[in-house]
């Protein structure tokens, strides 16, 4: 008979929970057996622009001025100004982290950068890098947003309904030439982080579980797994 062990305290990633909505087995396996999914090629293109782009907004923030996305878009937020807290809610092994004073079971994740509107509300900011010819809010960038904001709210901070996407889209129809040049495009997306404490509580159960949940049904690692299995157990037996 499955058993389920709830004496343990849990830490769950915004990625973690971001799995956990992707394929349940792939999340159960991580957090019973650290058994990760094969990671894919590392994306050094899209980590050496985040981190330009931080140094970017960073110098603004020094100004006291805002990046000129936000003037380009009408948005009448700053940059966040407390520069220690912004680089510790940054920081991937501290971010922004809370846990729950009743159960000890803890969620964090790592912003990119926040916004603070005039009224004292927060907003999350997270840049995305890409070769798309077009902004899209993918639903796991939607997760992202919603985490942080619930994490904001959490840490006691009021939130402004919506946060934001900083898309950064290279242009490719002059060539490359030597150089890539980037269009920008501010996306306002509405928060939902009403959806995600059912969401982590859900992980929590599964995260404490004995038994193994059925995978995700677009998981590529368990289509994978299980076209291949038939012909492995033959060969090995």
């Amino acid at each position: 008979m499955p058993t389920t062990n709830t004496a343990r305290a849990v830490t769950l990633s915004r990625w973690q929970l971001e799995l956990f909505c992707k394929c349940p087995r792939c999340f159960w396996l991580l957090k019973h057996h650290h058994i990760k999914q094969p990671e894919g090629f590392p994306l050094a293109l899209n980590t050496a622009m985040d981190g330009l782009l931080k140094a970017e907004f960073d110098v603004y923030r020094a100004k006291g001025q805002p990046h000129p996305i936000l003037v380009e878009h009408h948005i009448t937020a700053k940059l966040f100004a407390d520069t220690a807290r912004l680089e510790a809610w940054r920081n991937n092994f501290q971010g922004l982290r809370w846990k729950d004073p009743d159960t000890g079971h803890a969620l964090f994740g790592a912003v990119d950068d926040v916004l603070e509107f005039p009224d004292g509300s927060l907003a999350v900011l997270d840049y995305k890098s890409s070769g798309a010819r077009e902004a899209t809010v993918y639903p796991s960038y939607q997760l992202q947003l919603d985490v942080y904001t619930f994490l904001l709210q959490k840490l006691g901070y009021t939130t402004a309904p919506q946060a934001f996407l900083a898309f950064f889209l290279a242009v490719k129809d002059d060539g490359f030439n030597g150089r890539l040049p980037f269009r920008r495009v501010m996306l306002s997306v509405t928060a939902q982080p009403e959806r995600v404490a059912p969401l982590f509580q859900h992980a929590i159960r599964l995260a404490q579980s004995d038994q193994l949940p059925p995978p995700g049904e677009a998981c590529d690692c368990c289509r994978w797994f299980r076209d291949t299995a038939h012909f492995v157990t033959h060969k090995e037996d």
